[in-house]
């Protein structure tokens, strides 16, 4: 045999030596002799060992296949430990925890805490390795699944959430659903980070009732992207101020209703890939307001016009779910009771045309004053100028005992420093200039509006509204979404963020405090 045939006699073996245990894809033996003559045969591995149906205590973790990884949240400041892993044993014969083995089934004493990073290995019966990070974070998690691209129209899908402060909110480790699903909003469906309306239903696509993280039983949802808002968090921040000091006018015959959504900061996987940061909110609907179903409206005030202004009417249709800016909410196209926009367009006509006599005479009959207080102060407080005629419902309880017309705020990411598109805003007080029914209530005065005004602020102004009470709640969002390392997830996915979180929300604590002293001078100087 001539050298060059033993030097590719000799380099054969040594490739077939170093082929017996390989990582994801390489060749392998199984180790058994070929034909009793001592040697082995290698076999070509065509699929990996995959790490599938991993579970901690029988609650799934959420896999993302972008950046190969598990996620599972334990509460923020607690630890899990002594709990069991399980997993599909199909592909993985076991896995190693940070090189711990781990069969399936096993229980692990090594503790999980909120923002830590495991390596976890799948090892097969060839010991072939797959790698995955396990990522734990402090926010529930939702997993969506959906056949088909999430548009305007309902498709079927999935539901799971795995909330880990289920004990504290008398709820469950993890909540499953079968869903119809669809995009939400009205500018932000053009944005890259779609909101979601997510529908509840059972096995027969009939709608089903269902509780999620303490919040109200029913079957609408959402999911609240947050995309143009740098700190995530100002529509979920100003709804809870709302909500701590304002209510329906109605609250003594409904003491279950509420005039504003209740929500949850999560993490979300659509079809088992990591979307963000979301926000888990309760629908603003009838059952929320809690109007009476056979005798009470909502309408939803989408853009700004003349209607929505109260500056002027324009015929209406009640076959048409819109009119004039204006959407239906309750009762809606082929409800019963069948909708009527009479009621609205009579009282934006009233309110446009009446005269000031008339209008200080009456108004009070036809709308709430002390919710048209609250609600001036609010716009005016976080400089909602994008809720002054528009991202607002305006309903009322029941026509034959309470008829009249009272605010509940949307959409509120344009506020806190920052206008509707996102930039910058300077400090303002915007008064009631683009809103006919709050500016006659204050030009006419009506029925002491100023003194209202005055001394609902000096009852909010070291509560609600303190300097401090609303630092802590923007801190406490932070905390949250930087605790958790989830802003930084959101920021590799979303690249719209131009700084960090803790530069934004200084901003908004700084911005908070001018115009705190804004407006608190501009009430105290009313005439």
């Amino acid at each position: 045999m001539s050298k060059k045939h033993l030097l590719y006699a000799f380099l054969f073996v040594v490739l077939i030596a170093g082929c017996k245990k390989n990582e994801i894809g390489g060749p392998s033996t199984n180790g058994a002799s070929a034909a009793g003559k001592g040697k082995t045969s290698p076999i070509m591995v065509t699929s990996a060992p995959q790490l599938l149906d991993l579970k901690i205590n029988g609650v799934s973790a959420a896999y993302d296949s972008s950046s190969v990884s598990y996620y599972y949240p334990v509460p923020v400041g607690a630890s899990l430990a002594n709990y069991i892993v399980s997993f599909d044993t199909t592909a993985a014969t076991y896995i190693l925890i940070n090189d711990v083995k781990v069969k399936n089934n096993s229980t692990v004493s090594s503790a999980l805490t909120t923002n830590q990073t495991l390596v976890v290995k799948a090892v097969n019966s060839l010991n072939q390795i797959a790698s995955y990070d396990f990522v734990v974070t402090g926010l529930p998690i939702v997993q969506l699944k959906a056949g088909a691209k999430i548009g305007d129209t309902r498709i079927a899908g999935v539901f799971d959430l795995v909330n880990p402060d289920y004990q504290a909110q008398g709820s469950k480790a993890e909540i499953s659903s079968n869903i119809m699903i669809s995009i939400r909003g009205g500018t932000s469906r053009y944005f890259p980070k779609s909101s979601y309306s997510v529908h509840m239903v059972d096995s027969s696509g009939n709608d089903t009732n269902v509780s999620l993280m303490g919040l109200r039983n029913d079957n609408n949802w959402i999911l609240d992207a947050m995309y143009i808002d740098q700190a995530r968090m100002r529509n979920r921040l100003c709804t809870d101020i709302w909500n701590s000091y304002n209510n329906v006018p109605h609250i003594a015959s409904e003491p279950t209703a509420l005039n504003g959504t209740r929500g949850y900061m999560a993490e979300v996987f659509l079809n088992k890939h990591y979307a963000g940061v979301y926000c888990l909110t309760e629908k603003l609907d009838r059952k929320q307001l809690q109007v009476k179903k056979q005798y009470g409206d909502m309408y939803k005030a989408d853009f700004w016009t003349d209607q929505t202004d109260f500056n002027g009417t324009i015929p209406f249709d009640n076959t048409s779910a819109t009119w004039g800016g204006w959407e239906l909410e309750y009762p809606g196209i082929g409800d019963t009771p069948a909708p009527d926009w009479s009621y609205l367009s009579n009282i934006v006509n009233y309110i446009a045309t009446s005269t000031d006599a008339d209008f200080a005479a009456n108004i009070k009959s036809k709308v709430d004053i002390n919710n048209m207080v609250d609600y001036f102060i609010f716009i005016n407080m976080l400089d909602a100028a994008d809720n002054e005629n528009k991202n607002t419902f305006f309903s009322f309880y029941d026509y034959r005992t309470a008829p009249s017309f009272f605010y509940s705020p949307w959409d509120l990411d344009g506020t806190m420093g920052r206008n509707a598109g996102g930039s910058y805003k300077d400090h303002e007080i915007i008064g009631a200039n683009n809103n006919n029914l709050l500016q006659r209530l204050l030009n006419l005065n009506v029925g002491g509006f100023k003194d209202l005004l005055k001394a609902r602020w000096n009852s909010l102004r070291n509560n609600q509204f303190s300097k401090t009470t609303v630092g802590n709640r923007i801190e406490g969002y932070r905390k949250v979404l930087v605790n958790t390392n989830a802003i930084t997830r959101e920021r590799v996915v979303w690249t719209n963020i131009t700084q960090d979180l803790n530069t934004e929300t200084a901003y908004m604590t700084t911005w908070y405090g001018a115009q705190y002293d804004l407006f608190d001078t501009y009430i105290n100087n009313l005439q």
